[in-house]
């Protein structure tokens, strides 16, 4: 029998650091390797508070290019040339655009710095919606998600060691999020509002009323908003918090 797949909310938050939460990053530990879903900008900060080290990390696997999803991965970058002299590969996979975005942002931030490149092998990928993506010994397939207006949200379903998991990013309710739930043993909800639906994000009373079309073993809850922290003891699902993990 195969270990479990465990699950760390590295970071649980929005892009606003409501209720103090850092932002979106979600760990998962597997026999293929150490997985990050998502890398906000404070994802180091997140990963060392979880005792987890920065440079074990084997995959970084984005939603979509908003910084509080993506900004974290210039200082992982920088993290494996100048502290730690990585030697370990990275592969980062995301939407299309995500290395262009990446790039711009450590030339902002830290021009030049990265012009020689690094020393460790870095392997770039992009999903395609509806599409199947094999890496290693984990799948994964994207499908579109309805935030902003962009055609690059993607909701990210991963199988690993026998086990899937589903993460819909940021999205208001959409019928993509059926098949993203397809059968996972656990789906990864944003929720960033209650009972106040508002255009690119899910809200509680949403979800809870679309439970029944969704083919998942369970849900937990991400992304919370001030006004969702409010409601926390009435909600039917687990609200992750910063360090909260579970099992597969």
């Amino acid at each position: 029998m195969s270990d479990p797949v465990k699950i760390q909310f590295v970071g649980s938050g929005d892009a606003f650091g409501s209720g103090g939460r850092l932002q979106a990053c979600i760990h998962i530990a597997a026999s293929g390797g150490n997985i990050l879903l998502d890398c906000g900008c404070s994802s180091l900060i997140g990963l060392r508070q979880c005792n987890l080290a920065v440079d074990q990390i084997d995959t970084v696997i984005i939603s979509h290019l908003h910084g509080d999803h993506f900004g974290g991965i210039p200082f992982l970058l920088l993290a494996g040339k100048y502290l730690s002299q990585r030697t370990r590969p990275l592969t980062i996979i995301g939407p299309k655009g995500l290395q262009a975005q990446v790039e711009a942002a450590l030339d902002a931030l830290y021009p030049g710095t990265l012009n020689d490149g690094v020393d460790f092998p870095l392997t770039w990928l992009e999903l395609t919606p509806e599409q199947s993506l094999q890496h290693g010994s984990m799948e994964i397939r994207a499908w579109q998600m309805c935030h902003g207006g962009s055609d690059r949200a993607l909701g990210l379903q991963v199988t690993v060691d026998g086990k899937r998991i589903a993460y819909t990013g940021d999205t208001e309710w959409t019928e993509n999020m059926l098949p993203l739930a397809a059968g996972v043993d656990l789906m990864i909800c944003e929720c960033f509002q209650y009972d106040q639906p508002i255009p690119s994000h899910l809200d509680y009373m949403t979800l809870q009323a679309n439970r029944s079309k969704l083919d998942c073993r369970q849900i937990v809850l991400t992304h919370a908003g001030d006004e969702m922290l409010q409601h926390q003891d009435d909600l039917e699902f687990p609200l992750a918090y910063d360090g909260f993990s579970l099992e597969l």
